[in-house]
C-alpha cells in the first residue's frame, strides 16, 4: 500500500496549489490534493544509526564545510550508484486563484528574476522552465544585462525549457489544434529569442487532471519530445505500479513505460513517459522542500541546529525506497512545486550542500539534472524491457468517489469561446496571408494582449486564446473573476482580428475600408449570430463568407431579420440562391435580456436596460451558401419575393406522427409526446428508435453511492466528497426531470433549406431539430439554462446542485462498449466500467456514473455489427454510454458546493460573469449564488449543437469526419450594406480542392521575421488507420505546387520541421519494449521530397515554406 498521506504546512505569503493568497493552506483541502505537492521533510524517517548531531559531540563531526564554503556540485552519474537526478523546477499556472498578470506581478517576476540571478553563480547548477507566457513578460521587463545573463544560461544548458508552450495546457478541453497552436507560439517565442539552443526537449505535463494519447504521440513524440512526464493518475493504477503488480508480461514494474499514444502511427509515435514519483504518491514535488524556512541544511559544528548528518542519512534513505520502485539504478526528483523559488538563493545554497555532502557520504550519488539527461541515462541503459501503453489516464480518479469529469464541461460558455476563437484565428491568419494584410494595415490595438511572438494582426489573438488553454483556463476550474480575465482578453484581441479580416475581406473583394461588420458575439450580447441578435442584417444585407477548409463547403448561414414578408438571396452572379425566413423563436428572443444585471437599478432603469437587451428581430433568415475551397464567396440578402422552388423536405401527419423526411433521412416525431422517436436512413434503408431526453443528476455534498446490484469489484460506498468545478459526483444515478407541470411545446417551420421541429420541454432546456435538403445527418441545437437553483417542483424543495444531460437513446446495440475521440484526433474505445489494458484488473468503479463519463471534443460513437451512430459536438463537453443504445452529454453545471481541490469557489455561474449581492468570497448570496456583491443576475444560459450521423458503419464513419471538420472551422462572415459593389465577389485561394482525406491546418506568416521570411505551413491527414475500408484512411500523397499555385500564394520552396516548426526533424529513440501488436499501424514515415508529401492516417506535419 501507498505511504500515508500527510498534510505538510509550508509558510509562504502565495496563492498556490495548497495556498491562499494570504500564504495560509486552504481550509478543508482535500488530502488528495495535498498529496500532489506533499514534500518530505528533515525527520519524516526515522534514523538509520546515531547523529552525531543529536550525541554529545564529543568526537569530530562527520561532515564540516569545505574551504572557502565553496560546495562541489560537479558530477553526473556514476556507474554501479544509485543516481539521482535533482531537478528544480516551479509550477507557474497562467491563471488560477488570481489572473495570469496577477500571479505574474505578485509571484513569478520573483521567480525568475532570482532563479537566473542563482543559476549564474554557479555553472553546475539547472533549473527547468515550462510557461513562455511568463518568461516572455519577464524579458519585456528585464534589462539587457538580465537578458545577457539568460541568454548565456540558455547556452550553458543550466536554464532549459521544458514542455515550452504558451502555458502548460489541459489535455481534456481544448481540440488538438488550440494544444499544437499555444505549444507553437511558445516554441517560436523561444526560437526567437534564444535560437535552437532553447529548443525544448522534454514535455511536463505534471499538473493537469488527466491525459490523453494525442498530447502522448503528437504533443511529444511529433512535436520532437525524447520525453513526457506527469504528476497525476489514477490511484488504483499509481498503486498498482508502485507495488510493481502489472499484469503485463514480462513485468516492468515502476512508474515508467513507452507511450505508444497512436494506433494508426504505431512505434514511429513512442515516447518514454511516467508518472513523477514524488514521495511515493505521485504529484510533482519530492522528498524536500526548501521554501520552508524551518528546512535548512546547517552544516556549521559550531551552531546548535546543525543537522548536515540527518539529511545525508534521510537523502540515502529515501533515493533506497524509491529505487524500489524504479527501473534502472537512475531516478528523478521534481525539486519544487508550485510558485517555488520566489527566493532561489534559499533553494540551492541547501541543494549545494546535499550534493556536496551526499556525494562525500558515498552511498548514493547526487547531481544537478533536467528530465532530458535524466532520460538519455535512462535510454543509455539497454537491459530493461519497458511496458508499451496503448491506453490514455481518463477520466482521473485520485481516490475511491473522486472522479475529475466534472470540469470535462465546466465553464461552458469559456469552452465554446476558446473553440470559436480558434477557429476564426485560422481563418484570419489564412486572409492575412493571402491579401498581404500588415499589421499596419489594420491598426488596432488589445488592452489586454500578450507578449509579442510574432508581427501579425493576428498574434494577440493567438496569445490570449494561447494561455487560456491553460489547464487552469478552458479547464473551467478558475475562480469566477479569472474566467472572466480570459474571456476579456480573447474578446479584446479578437476584435483586433475582426479589424484585421475586415481589411482582408475589402482587399480579397475589392472594397473600400470601413465596410464590414462582425456578429461574433464580441461586441456585445446585442452582436452574437449564436442568439440571433445581429443589427447589421436586419433590413438588408450582403455578406462575405471565407471558409478555411480544403475542401469545397455549403454552409448554411442564419441571421436574424425584420421581416413581415419574403426575401430573396443571390450569389456573386446574381443567381438565386436558396433561403427562407424562420418566424424567430420565442426562447431565442429571451436570451439577450438574461444578460440584465438589476442591481441597484431604479424602475426606469430597469426598463432602459430592457429595452437596450430587446432583440428588435423578428425572423430568421437562413440561406445556403456555397463557398469553394479555402475561399470567399459572396451574396446580397434583402426583401423581395423568394425565387420560386419547391422543396424537396416533406412535412406530414399521419395521426400523432410528424414525418420530416428529405430524400435522405427520415425522422418521425409524436405530436402527443412532442418528441423524436425514430430515424430512418434511406439510402441504406436502416431505422432505430431516437429518443432525447432531458435530464439532470442531483449534485452530491458528500454521503454514500448507491450500487446497482450488477456492479462489482466496488470500493466502499460512502465518501465525503462533493461535485464540484473539478469532479463530477452524483449522489444517484437516477436522471431528474424538471417541473412536470410545465406544458411541453412543439413548433414546425419548413422551407427549401431546412425543416426544423422546435422542442421544448421545460422553462430551462430546448431543442431543435433540424433537417438540411441535401443532408445526411441531422442538427440538434440546443438550449441549456438558466438552470434554477431552487427546485419547487420536488419536495421538500431546496437548492440543489444540477448537472444537466442531453441523452440520446437509440436500438444499436452497442452493449457496454462506446468511443470518444481525443482531442478531435483519433478514437478511443470505452468499455462501461472498465478501464484500458494498462489499468489494474479488475478496475474497481466507485461512480457508476461520473466513473463512466469521458471528454468529447468533437465525436462520440456507438455502433453494433451493422450501423454507427454517432453524436458530433461543436463544444468539448463530458459524455458517457451508461446503457446499450444510448449516449448522453452533459451540457451544463449549475453546482452549490465547492469541490475541495482548491478553487475555493462553487461553479456557479451568471450571464453577467459576476456573482450574488449579500455575498462574502466562498459564501452563498441571497439568490443562492456565491460572490462578492453587486449583482442581480439571470444563471448562465449556453447553446451548442449537435449533429447526429446513423448509417451503414463505413458511410458513417466516412461522413462523420468530413461533418467534424466544418463543425471545427465553420466559415469567418462579415456583414456590409445591401449592395455594397464587391469587385471580385468570389475567390478561390487553393487552384482547387485537396483530397477528401487532407486538412489545411495552419498557414501564417506571423513567425516569418525569426524564419528568414519563410511561412509555416502545416497539413493533416483527417481519418485514422482502419477508420474506413477505403483510400480515405490510407496514405495519401500529393503535390504542393498542384495546390498552391495561384499569384500571391505559388509555393516555391517548403522545408520540413519538427510540429511547432523550430527545428529539422530529429531521429527518434527506440525504446527496448516488450512485444505489442501494431495491426493496422502505418509505422514507415514517407521522407519529404518537395514538392510531393505523403500523409500517413492521423500524421501531422509542419514546413517552413516560401511563396510568390
Amino acid at each position: 500500500m501507498l505511504r500515508a498521506l500527510v498534510a505538510i504546512t509550508i509558510a509562504r505569503a502565495s496563492a498556490n496549489g495548497r495556498h491562499d493568497a494570504s500564504g495560509h493552506v486552504i481550509a478543508g483541502l482535500a488530502r488528495e490534493e495535498l498529496a500532489v505537492t506533499d514534500s518530505g521533510r528533515l525527520g519524516d524517517r526515522a534514523a538509520s544509526y546515531a547523529f552525531w548531531s543529536t550525541g554529545d559531540r564529543t568526537t569530530a563531526p562527520p561532515y564540516t564545510p569545505p574551504t572557502k564554503r565553496v560546495y562541489n556540485t560537479k558530477g553526473g552519474p556514476v556507474e554501479g550508484k544509485i543516481n539521482v537526478h535533482l531537478v528544480p523546477h516551479s509550477h507557474d499556472d497562467t491563471g488560477w486563484q488570481v489572473t495570469v498578470d496577477q500571479y505574474f506581478s505578485r509571484e513569478v517576476y520573483w521567480i525568475i528574476d532570482t532563479l537566473t540571478e542563482q543559476l549564474a553563480q554557479d555553472p553546475n547548477r539547472k533549473f527547468i522552465y515550462v510557461e513562455t507566457a511568463f518568461f516572455a513578460r519577464w524579458w519585456e521587463q528585464a534589462d539587457d544585462f538580465k537578458r545577457r545573463r539568460a541568454k548565456t544560461l540558455v547556452k550553458n544548458k543550466q536554464l532549459e525549457f521544458i514542455n515550452g508552450g504558451w502555458c502548460m495546457h489541459d489535455e481534456a478541453s481544448p481540440l488538438w489544434t488550440a494544444m499544437v497552436d499555444q505549444t507553437t507560439r511558445g516554441h517560436q517565442w523561444l526560437f526567437k529569442t534564444f535560437g535552437s539552443e532553447a529548443n525544448p526537449r522534454g514535455t511536463w505535463q505534471i499538473d493537469p487532471f488527466g491525459h490523453t494519447n494525442t498530447q502522448a504521440w503528437l504533443m511529444s513524440a511529433e512535436a520532437g519530445m525524447t520525453s513526457l512526464f506527469w504528476g497525476r493518475m489514477d490511484y488504483q493504477d499509481r498503486e498498482m505500479r508502485y507495488s510493481r503488480k502489472q499484469s503485463v508480461k514480462p513485468p516492468t514494474g515502476g512508474f515508467e513505460w513507452v507511450w505508444r499514444g497512436s494506433h494508426s502511427l504505431g512505434s514511429s509515435a513512442d515516447v518514454f513517459a511516467g508518472d513523477l514519483y514524488g514521495t511515493g504518491q505521485g504529484g510533482y514535488s519530492t522528498w524536500l522542500n526548501f521554501d520552508d524556512e524551518t528546512q535548512q541544511v546547517n552544516d556549521d559544528p559550531d551552531r546548535h541546529d546543525y543537522n548536515v548528518d540527518q539529511w545525508v542519512d534521510k537523502f540515502v534513505q529515501d533515493a533506497r525506497e524509491q529505487s524500489k520502485h524504479t527501473l534502472t539504478l537512475h531516478q528523478l526528483w521534481a525539486c519544487g512545486t508550485d510558485f517555488q523559488y520566489q527566493n532561489a538563493d534559499r533553494w540551492y545554497r541547501n541543494l549545494d550542500k546535499l550534493i556536496h555532502y551526499v556525494n562525500l557520504n558515498g552511498s548514493v550519488n547526487a547531481f544537478y539534472s533536467t528530465p532530458t539527461l535524466y532520460t538519455d541515462y535512462k535510454y543509455k541503459n539497454k537491459s530493461v524491457t519497458y511496458e508499451v501503453r496503448q491506453d490514455d489516464v481518463m477520466p482521473l480518479a485520485d481516490n475511491a468517489h473522486d472522479y475529475w469529469s466534472g470540469y470535462f464541461t465546466s465553464r461552458p460558455a469559456l469552452k465554446r469561446q476558446v473553440r470559436f476563437a480558434t477557429s476564426y484565428l485560422e481563418s484570419a491568419r489564412l486572409l492575412e496571408v493571402v491579401t498581404n494584410t500588415s499589421k499596419e494595415d489594420v491598426h488596432r490595438l488589445s488592452y489586454k494582449k500578450e507578449p509579442v511572438v510574432g508581427d501579425s494582426w493576428t498574434d494577440a489573438l493567438e496569445g490570449t486564446v494561447g494561455v487560456a488553454t491553460h489547464h487552469d483556463g478552458m479547464s473551467g476550474t478558475e475562480r469566477q473573476d479569472v474566467t472572466d480575465d480570459y474571456a476579456q482578453r480573447i474578446t479584446e484581441s479578437a476584435l483586433e482580428a475582426e479589424a484585421g479580416v475586415a481589411v482582408a475581406f475589402g482587399k480579397l473583394l475589392g472594397v473600400g475600408r470601413g465596410v464590414f461588420e462582425h456578429c461574433n458575439c464580441n461586441a456585445g450580447p446585442m452582436s452574437c449570430l449564436n442568439a440571433s441578435t445581429c443589427r447589421a442584417t436586419h433590413h438588408g444585407f450582403s455578406v462575405a463568407a471565407f471558409s478555411p477548409l480544403g475542401q469545397h463547403v455549403n454552409h448554411v448561414l442564419r441571421v436574424p431579420i425584420i421581416s413581415t414578408g419574403p426575401w430573396r438571396c443571390k450569389d456573386a452572379s446574381g443567381k438565386a440562391l436558396a433561403s427562407q425566413v424562420l418566424a424567430l423563436d420565442q426562447r431565442t428572443r429571451e436570451l439577450p435580456r438574461l444578460y440584465l444585471n438589476s442591481f441597484n437599478l431604479t424602475s426606469e432603469q430597469y426598463k432602459a436596460a430592457d429595452a437596450a437587451l430587446t432583440n428588435e428581430a423578428t425572423a430568421v433568415l437562413a440561406v445556403s451558401l456555397p463557398i469553394k475551397a479555402t475561399g470567399a464567396a459572396t451574396a446580397a440578402c434583402g426583401p423581395g419575393s423568394a425565387a420560386p422552388s419547391s422543396s424537396t423536405i416533406e412535412v406530414t401527419r399521419d395521426g400523432d406522427r410528424l414525418i420530416v423526411d428529405n430524400g435522405l433521412l427520415k425522422l418521425t416525431f409524436c405530436t402527443a409526446t412532442k418528441a423524436l422517436t425514430t430515424i430512418e436512413n434511406l439510402e441504406s434503408k436502416t431505422t432505430t428508435a431516437l429518443k432525447l431526453t432531458w435530464g439532470w443528476y442531483n449534485s452530491s455534498t458528500g454521503g454514500c453511492t448507491p450500487y446497482p446490484e450488477t456492479l462489482e469489484n466496488v470500493e466502499p460506498a460512502c465518501s465525503a466528497q462533493a461535485s464540484g468545478a473539478y469532479i463530477f459526483r452524483p449522489n444517484s444515478s437516477e436522471l431528474f426531470g424538471f417541473d412536470p407541470s410545465f406544458e411541453p411545446q412543439m413548433a414546425v417551420e419548413t422551407g427549401i433549406v431546412y425543416a426544423e421541429v422546435r422542442l421544448r420541454g421545460s422553462p430551462f432546456t430546448s431543442h431543435t431539430v433540424r433537417l438540411g435538403k441535401d443532408d445526411a445527418h441531422v442538427e440538434v441545437e440546443w438550449t441549456a439554462g438558466p438552470i434554477p437553483v431552487d427546485t419547487p417542483w420536488m419536495s421538500p424543495d431546496s437548492n440543489w446542485g444540477k448537472e444537466v444531460v442531453l441523452r440520446y437513446a437509440t436500438d444499436v446495440a452497442s452493449q457496454d462498449v462506446f468511443y470518444t475521440d481525443s482531442n478531435g484526433r483519433e478514437t478511443v474505445k470505452r468499455v462501461r466500467d472498465e478501464r484500458g489494458p494498462s489499468y489494474p484488473a479488475p478496475y474497481k468503479i466507485s461512480e457508476p456514473v461520473a466513473g463512466n463519463y469521458y471528454p468529447v471534443n468533437a465525436l462520440a460513437s456507438i455502433s453494433d455489427d451493422c450501423v454507427e451512430f454517432d453524436v458530433i459536438v461543436d463544444t468539448s463537453l463530458g459524455g458517457a454510454s451508461l446503457s446499450s443504445g444510448s449516449l448522453e452529454f452533459m451540457v451544463h453545471r449549475r453546482l452549490q458546493e465547492d469541490d475541495n481541490r482548491g478553487v475555493q469557489e462553487p461553479l456557479n455561474e451568471t450571464m453577467c460573469g459576476c456573482n450574488d449581492i449579500r455575498a462574502a468570497p466562498g459564501m452563498m448570496g441571497a439568490h443562492g449564488r456565491e460572490g462578492d456583491g453587486g449583482c442581480l443576475c439571470a444563471g448562465l444560459t449556453v447553446r451548442g449543437r449537435h449533429l447526429l450521423v446513423f448509417d451503414e458503419v463505413q458511410r458513417a464513419r466516412a461522413l462523420r469526419r468530413r461533418l467534424m471538420e466544418e463543425v471545427q472551422q465553420p466559415p469567418a462572415v462579415a456583414f456590409a450594406r445591401l449592395g455594397t459593389p464587391f469587385k471580385t465577389p468570389s475567390r478561390a485561394v487553393l487552384a482547387e480542392a485537396l483530397p477528401p482525406n487532407v486538412k489545411l491546418v495552419t498557414l501564417t506568416s506571423n513567425y516569418a521575421q525569426a524564419h528568414d521570411g519563410q511561412w509555416l505551413l502545416r497539413l493533416a491527414h483527417v481519418y485514422e488507420a482502419g477508420e474506413t475500408t477505403d483510400d480515405l484512411a490510407r496514405p495519401v500523397t500529393i503535390d504542393l505546387t498542384r495546390y498552391f499555385r495561384r499569384p500571391g500564394l505559388a509555393i516555391t520552396s517548403a522545408v520540413e520541421t519538427t510540429l511547432t516548426a523550430n527545428a529539422a526533424p530529429a531521429e527518434r529513440l527506440t525504446w527496448k519494449t516488450e512485444v505489442a501488436a501494431e495491426d493496422g499501424a502505418f509505422t514507415a514515415r514517407t521522407p519529404f521530397a518537395y514538392p510531393a508529401l505523403t500523409l500517413r492516417p492521423m500524421e501531422v506535419r509542419t514546413f517552413l515554406a516560401r511563396f510568390r
